[in-house]
């Protein structure tokens, strides 16, 4: 099975997105990164085991508020989506670095509609 979401398709599509379309990406990214979360970190907004699921540390507390915040208003506020956009010192955007968990989360979605 090839890939879904690769590093660069992601970076790409985000790129080419309008605002609107961004906040959609970067909401529902960050609602599957947060399903991996284990539970009591989904409830206290960080990330205390390093599992290779879900966010990071550093990113535990944003992403799960973002998260939340999406599932509850279908949409982000600015701050939000600029938060996510904003690129490392390769020029990567913040939620890109998630792009594998991304593509293993789309691959199961694809393979339960099936």
């Amino acid at each position: 099975m090839t890939a879904i979401v690769t590093k660069y398709s992601l970076a790409k599509l985000i790129a080419e997105a309008d605002f609107a379309k961004r906040a959609q990406i970067i909401g529902r990214a960050c609602v599957a990164l947060f399903n991996q979360q284990l539970q009591d970190e989904k409830a206290e907004n960080i990330a205390n085991v390093t599992n290779y699921r879900g966010f990071t540390a550093g990113d535990a507390r944003q992403g799960s508020i973002t998260a939340k915040y999406f599932i509850k208003h279908k949409d982000l506020l600015p701050w939000q989506v600029e938060l996510w956009l904003k690129c490392d010192v390769r020029g990567t955007p913040r939620i890109v670095k998630y792009w594998k968990q991304l593509d293993r989360a789309a691959k199961a979605k694809k393979e339960a509609v099936q």
